[in-house]
């Protein structure tokens, strides 16, 4: 855990990691940047003094180095936007500026620095907001132009400048759309991918879920049962089967309605469903017949589970039928016995739920 506080890179934390790659990838841009303008400095192309040059270095290194504390600290996680894209463009493009003010014959070259900048905003900026940024730049560029022409005409070729600053409206008014439309493609496939996987989840959850009671179903049941026979075999754990069925159901039918049927079968299989346990579970294994796996060490324990989901039931009251009205369950509970089938024991279970009918119903029999 210390490390992982201390490293320059969250490893417990995807999306604040790929802010910080992509913060570093600009950084690296910006150190790339710093040696070209060196370069130039040496070689005469650049009109400042040492010490701004030095300056608008050490400040750039200090605004990156907020950035970077922002985005480990977490803090940028508040903000509206977490990866602080149009801050740090903004950065970017007020250093180009300051760097193209003070170059002399290689300014139309420096004036590339901006598309770098805009690069990085591909991904994250809309159209709006890029035309924003084009208008900062161009201002810049623009108020840098009529300064040298009226204070310094000899630094600069004023009709060249104008060009270069028509080329750059156009470039980067282009650039504004295309980026934008790149971002809405992105957010567009984003959006898809997430209703692609709630609707997989939403598929992957029908298969395993009876769809009235919404409890699991014949065949997810099936496959817990494997699953459990397979821990038990090897001498994991123990479980125990419970079939269930209300009884005389079909005079609910009859008597109420197939719709008042279907709403006492979800509110009996709720009912049930929030009175066992975590590790238990129930399935509907067809019409009015439930079944129960039940993970208890010890079958006592199981046994009882299932008389006492028989008293409540018996008990259950259900919107829109008569007050009185009630319904019983009828239930076989049987164990696992080692290396023997599913089926086997899921037979078992049944026929021990046939005793219980057999014994006047609203009952638990063990077998």
């Amino acid at each position: 855990m210390k490390s992982n506080r201390l490293g320059l890179i969250p490893k417990d934390d995807q999306a604040q990691a790929l802010r910080i790659r992509r913060f570093g990838m600009a950084a690296a841009s910006y150190a790339m940047w710093v040696v070209l303008i060196l370069f130039c400095y040496s070689r005469g192309l650049m009109n400042m003094s040492a010490g701004m040059l030095y300056g608008i270095i050490l400040m750039l290194m200090a605004g990156n180095a907020i950035f970077y504390l922002v985005l480990r600290s977490g803090y940028n996680k508040r903000l509206k936007d977490p990866s602080l894209t149009m801050p740090q463009m903004v950065m970017g493009a007020l250093f180009a500026v300051v760097v193209i003010f003070h170059a002399e014959a290689v300014r139309g070259v420096m004036l590339l620095i901006f598309l770098v900048v805009f690069t990085f905003g591909v991904f994250r900026l809309h159209v709006r907001q890029f035309l924003h940024l084009t208008v900062l730049v161009l201002a810049s560029y623009g108020g840098s132009i009529i300064y040298l022409t009226h204070f310094h005409p000899g630094r600069i070729n004023t009709e060249q400048e104008i060009l270069s600053w028509v080329v750059l409206a156009s470039i980067l008014i282009w650039f504004s759309f295309i980026g934008g439309y790149i971002n809405r493609l992105r957010s567009d496939g984003m959006r898809f991918n997430a209703e692609l996987t709630q609707a997989m989840a939403t598929i992957a959850d029908l298969a395993i879920h009876d769809e009235l009671t919404q409890v699991y179903n014949r065949r997810h049941v099936f496959t817990i049962l494997q699953r459990e026979k397979s821990l038990a075999d090897r001498g994991m754990a123990s479980f125990a089967v419970c079939m269930l069925d209300l009884d005389h159901f079909k005079q609910v039918n009859d008597t109420y309605g197939h719709m008042a049927g279907d709403a006492v079968l979800k509110t009996t299989a709720q009912a049930i469903q929030k009175n066992i346990r975590a590790a238990d579970y129930l399935a509907r294994y067809g019409g009015e017949e439930f079944i129960l796996v039940l993970t208890y060490p010890d079958v006592e324990d199981g046994l009882k589970c299932a008389e006492r989901i028989c008293r409540f039931c018996a008990e259950q009251r259900f919107a829109g039928l008569p007050d009185a009205f009630r319904i019983t369950i009828s239930g076989g509970v049987t164990a696992y016995r080692p290396s023997e089938s599913v089926d086997d024991l899921v037979k078992r279970a049944d026929e021990a739920l046939y005793y219980a009918k057999g014994n006047g119903r609203n009952r638990i029999e063990y077998l």
